[in-house]
């Protein structure tokens, strides 16, 4: 999946603005490329260990991607993303029972100050998860 620099910018400064909580958001896209990063607000009931989509606030996107691609901007929701603040960008057993098919899953993590934060990407393949490259555009490439 090809993926905009700006997009792995906004979900690792989204990561450190939510730490220590999960930040969630989701990911809009067109023909394999990722293109926007929307962050949404966590209504997990312990956001420290979890995340879970406002549906208020995905069901918003959903209508603005309509709106989007009825305009002749094609977009729509393409996955979700989200971060471990304190442990490694892998999917957990919560992020796989939840997980739906055909759709990119991004993680962030960890979080620590002044250190790297690692973005990875993940379908569900069947029953588990398999990692899904992300191939981070250069700047100026080709939409």
């Amino acid at each position: 999946m090809r993926i905009h620099p700006a997009v792995v910018d906004a979900i690792v400064a989204h990561a450190r603005r939510d730490h220590p909580n999960e930040c969630c958001g989701l990911l809009l896209g067109k023909e394999g490329q990722v293109v926007e990063a929307v962050a949404v607000t966590n209504v997990a009931d312990d956001p420290r260990r979890r995340y879970e989509l406002s549906p208020v606030e995905h069901i918003a996107q959903i209508k603005k991607c309509r709106e989007r691609s009825s305009s002749g901007s094609p977009a729509e929701v393409v996955g979700v993303y989200h971060s471990h603040p304190h442990t490694p960008a892998e999917p957990s057993p919560s992020d796989l029972r939840e997980a739906w098919p055909n759709f990119l899953y991004v993680i962030a993590g960890p979080v620590a100050e002044g250190e790297d934060v690692s973005v990875r990407g993940f379908v569900l393949d069947g029953t588990t998860f398999s990692e899904a490259e992300l191939i981070v555009l250069r700047v100026g490439a080709d939409d």
